[in-house]
């Protein structure tokens, strides 16, 4: 079977892999067996978790206690970051005229093409220094898997469309999106928002129903006076925003004044909850794996979490963004 012809049934099939994976897995017996077995492995990584100080602790506490944290390339002073961004600003410059005509055509999801990774690797292994890796792994409680990143392009045409809707991800129980803003970005340049109420209906051993958070369906599940807490994250070029999309409600706000460009970098458990609603980065696997030669085996590990999944599991195709 050629690339091109599997690629065409790959398409055909659409998420429908993906969702019966999901459905099977919140059956009540293997939705109990895997609730254990997470709990099992939380207790067991406990003693090995890191141990943080300084800022990265702060962060981990701000993501405990409100889902989100927001500080800024200069105050992580991690290295690279300066060549990171530029790169990243110059991709954003490079996708401005496509984004808009795909957003005039009515596209709700814009990004930079998975090629602009490739080309530019130094953006894909910010997001591997280990101190990062090590806040991931202090708050999500297990070895954290990096699931790349993607720069999303936000046209100021004020619509709120796919991620610009009330939404939580689909990857994992908990998990830590890394937002890092291109340009800068004003309460009307498209902020990352996040309602700060964990939506207690969904658990670890439940249903995980993933539906948009219209006004009646945040008003059920986090209490009718939800808006009180919704956390607006504005900042120049540079700002970094923690988050947990998993349990939190969260939306990429529309934007009015000036087009939005910012990168977000993934991580989740190592064995996560639903990896076939992970792999989002657009990447292959083989351009992964190139991406993460002569990497320290931590990092490896990070990148090629994929490799250690059930071979089950690995033949499911994860779901289209």
């Amino acid at each position: 079977m050629s690339k091109t012809l599997s690629e065409k049934i790959l398409n055909r099939l659409g998420d429908k892999p993906a969702q019966l994976a999901f459905n099977l897995s919140n059956t009540p017996l293997i939705r109990r067996r895997l609730g254990q077995r997470y709990i099992q492995a939380l207790d067991r990584h406990r003693p090995s978790l890191p141990l943080l100080d300084g800022l990265d602790r702060e962060i981990v506490a701000g993501l405990e206690r409100d889902g989100v944290y927001v500080t800024s390339l200069e105050a992580l002073g991690l290295p690279g970051s300066v060549r990171m961004l530029r790169a990243a600003q110059k991709v954003a410059q490079e996708c401005t005229e496509s984004a808009r005509r795909d957003a005039s055509a009515g596209r709700e999801f814009i990004c930079a093409p998975a090629s602009a990774t490739v080309d530019n690797p130094e953006i894909f292994h910010w997001g591997l220094n280990e101190r990062l890796l090590d806040i991931a792994e202090a708050y999500i409680g297990l070895p954290a898997a990096y699931d790349g990143m993607t720069l999303i392009y936000t046209v100021a045409d004020g619509n709120e469309l796919g991620t610009r809707k009330w939404h939580r991800d689909r990857e994992d129980r908990k998990m830590i999106k890394i937002a890092v803003y291109c340009n800068d970005v004003t309460d009307r340049g498209g902020p990352f928002e996040l309602i700060s109420r964990v939506d207690k209906s969904q658990g670890v051993d439940d249903l995980y129903c993933f539906e948009f958070g219209t006004d009646d369906v945040l008003q059920k599940r986090l209490g009718t006076e939800y808006s009180r807490d919704i956390v607006s994250c504005t900042g120049p070029a540079g700002t970094v925003v923690f988050a947990d999309t998993a349990r939190f409600f969260h939306r990429g706000a529309p934007a009015y004044d000036k087009d939005r460009a910012a990168l977000f970098y993934g991580y989740f458990a190592d064995h996560t909850r639903h990896p076939y609603f992970c792999e989002r980065s657009g990447l292959k696997r083989r351009e992964i794996a190139d991406l993460a030669q002569g990497l320290s085996p931590r990092q490896r590990a990070s990148a090629l979490w994929y490799q250690r999944l059930p071979a089950l599991l690995r033949l499911i195709p994860p779901a289209p963004v």
